[in-house]
């Protein structure tokens, strides 16, 4: 009987222990990876599939899906392309069958406030109306992991005073709640500025969100750092969101002595990095023209471009690891997937982070190296 019962015992140890680790695995992974499905054929280079994309690539991110006031969703992107463009690189991406994550939200803050106005105190009437929409979405296009919210940080993309929004974090949490009751397998995320948290923990001008209210209903959290800096002539060598620097307050550094007063969960938190490299903000280049593989292949078109390198790319994972949980990218399309830098390996800025993360040295890559 002893026997028998030992064996039940350890068989409940086994259980539980493959629950918790069901549950751990729950989220994108170390590594999530952008990926358009449209951009390559766009810029004239062999298509990629994404199942192509490296292993190490956890989950896959899809850019470029919007609700509007009427709670219509669509696709759109900064890139100018169609909806049905975008709609077909979502379906693509779908049919890779890895863990999709996709963006997701209103296009403006002030379109947030309109949905959000009162959602605490009327029972989320608005964001009821927008789940019937957002089901219509997913069971059109079934096998989306989860969602990531966007664009709600207090003020708009321009140079507006922002308009200060009493009971956001109530009524966001509403909203959060009613999404996960319409859709309890769908995980949910949310991705804010970094350069907007250096700002609203430093010199804030109105008060924001509180994470720790609306941590228990999401998933993950985004910090971007896409866009940390524009892109002059002091951050040429480093990329525009560099460890430290003299000439900029936005920076790596700047963000880890903030991160403890935002609350973000530790385990629940990622950074997005850009790969590609950047370029003066007021000339034409596009997507097409600021990618590794041209850097590589016409190295005096880029001497001016601010791009980072593989060891300041293994800094960028080993921040990763040291004060969240993983890490996201920009677009894996154009990260040189063919290995036209003779790296060690393809995709080779993508394997830096890694690498970092993972607390190894990449090694030199001749044509990456900066002079």
């Amino acid at each position: 009987m002893n026997f028998y019962n030992s064996l039940i015992l350890i068989s409940n140890i086994l259980i539980l222990t493959l629950q918790t680790q069901q549950l751990a695995a729950k989220g994108p992974g170390i590594a999530g990876c952008n990926y358009l499905g449209y951009i390559n054929k766009q810029c004239g280079f062999p298509e990629l599939d994404a199942s192509c994309l490296p292993e190490a690539c956890t989950s896959i991110l899809f850019d470029g899906i919007f609700v509007d006031l009427n709670y219509h969703v669509f696709g759109n992107s900064c890139l100018c392309e169609s909806n049905q463009k975008i709609i077909d690189g979502l379906d693509k991406t779908l049919k890779a069958k890895r863990p999709t994550y996709v963006y997701y939200g209103h296009v403006t803050q002030s379109e947030w406030t309109q949905i959000l106005a009162c959602e605490a105190c009327n029972g989320g009437t608005n964001s009821l109306d927008e789940m019937k929409g957002l089901k219509a979405f997913l069971d059109e296009h079934p096998g989306i992991t989860g969602l990531i919210l966007t664009s709600i940080e207090n003020g708009e993309t321009t140079n507006l005073k922002p308009i200060e929004f009493p009971g956001y974090s109530e009524n966001l949490k509403k909203y959060l709640d009613v999404m996960k009751t319409s859709f309890p397998q769908l995980e949910i995320g949310i991705e804010v500025s970094g350069k907007f948290l250096i700002d609203q923990f430093t010199a804030p001008e109105i008060p924001w969100l509180e994470i720790k209210l609306i941590a228990p209903v999401t998933d993950f959290f985004v910090i971007s750092l896409v866009y940390l800096n524009d892109c002059t002539n002091d951050l040429i060598k480093t990329g525009i969101a560099p460890m430290t620097s003299k000439s900029t307050n936005y920076t790596l550094e700047k963000l880890k002595c903030i991160l403890p007063l935002t609350s973000f969960p530790k385990d629940k938190t990622y950074f997005k990095f850009r790969l590609s490299p950047a370029s003066d903000p007021s000339d034409s280049k596009t997507i097409c023209d600021l990618n590794i593989q041209k850097m590589c292949v016409h190295p005096k078109d880029a001497c001016k471009y601010c791009s980072d390198t593989l060891e300041s790319f293994n800094e960028k994972g080993k921040f990763a690891k040291e004060n969240g949980v993983g890490f996201f990218t920009s677009n894996m399309d154009v990260n040189d997937p063919r290995n036209l830098c003779k790296c060690e390996k393809p995709f080779a800025t993508f394997n830096a982070l890694l690498d970092g993360f993972n607390g190894v040295t990449s090694k030199p890559c001749k044509l990456l190296i900066k002079k």
